[in-house]
C-alpha cells in the first residue's frame, strides 16, 4: 500500500520533470520554429495523455485504498482512546507513564507514516500546473500560441482538480 502511494508520487514527480524539458525543443538549431512548434504541441498531447492515465490511477488506487487507509485510522483512534483510558486507570508510576507515553507515540508516528505519502502525492501534484505553465508554450506563435495556450489550461485545470480531490482523500484519512 505504501509502495503504491510512493509510486503515484513520484509519477507525479516524473510528469514534472516531462514538461519542464518541454521548453528544450525550441533550443533545437536544426528544426524550423514551425517544426518546433509541432513537435512541441505533439509532446503536450502526450504529456496530457500521461497525466490522464495518472490520474486513472489515482483514482482506482483511492478507491482500492480508502477501505485502508480509513481502517488504519480508526484502529489507531482506538488504540490511542485505550491508551488514554490505561494512563488514567493505571497506578501512577514512572514505568507506567513510560510504557503508556510509548504507545501512544507509535501509534501517532504509524498515523503519520500512513498520512506521509498521501500528503507526497498532494504536493507533486500541485506542483505539476507549474511545470506545464513552464513548458515553453511562450516560444509558440501566432494559432499555435493560441492553441497551446488553451490546451495548457485545460490540463492545469484537471491537475488542480486532481491536487483538490487528492488532498480532501488524504485529510479524510
Amino acid at each position: 500500500m505504501t509502495f503504491l502511494t510512493i509510486c503515484l508520487s513520484y509519477q507525479y514527480k516524473n510528469l514534472q520533470s516531462y514538461f519542464y524539458n518541454l521548453e528544450n525543443i525550441f533550443d533545437e538549431n536544426e528544426l524550423s520554429q514551425f517544426e518546433k512548434e509541432e513537435k512541441y504541441e505533439r509532446s503536450v498531447k502526450i504529456g496530457i495523455k500521461l497525466h490522464s492515465e495518472t490520474n486513472w490511477c489515482v483514482d482506482n488506487t483511492q478507491k482500492v485504498l480508502a477501505l485502508v487507509f480509513n481502517g488504519q485510522i480508526m484502529i489507531n483512534v482506538v488504540v490511542i482512546c485505550t491508551v488514554m483510558l490505561q494512563m488514567v486507570n493505571s497506578e501512577r508510576t514512572i514505568s507506567n507513564a513510560l510504557a503508556t507515553i510509548t504507545a501512544g507515540a507509535a501509534c501517532l508516528v504509524c498515523t503519520g507514516f500512513f498520512m506521509w505519502n498521501a500528503g507526497d502525492i498532494t504536493v507533486e501534484a500541485g506542483s505539476l500546473g507549474t511545470a506545464m505553465y513552464s513548458s515553453g508554450w511562450e516560444n509558440c506563435q501566432g494559432d499555435c500560441s493560441v492553441r497551446m495556450r488553451r490546451l495548457l489550461l485545460f490540463a492545469m485545470t484537471q491537475s488542480q482538480i486532481v491536487k483538490t480531490s487528492y488532498s480532501v482523500f488524504s485529510l479524510l484519512q
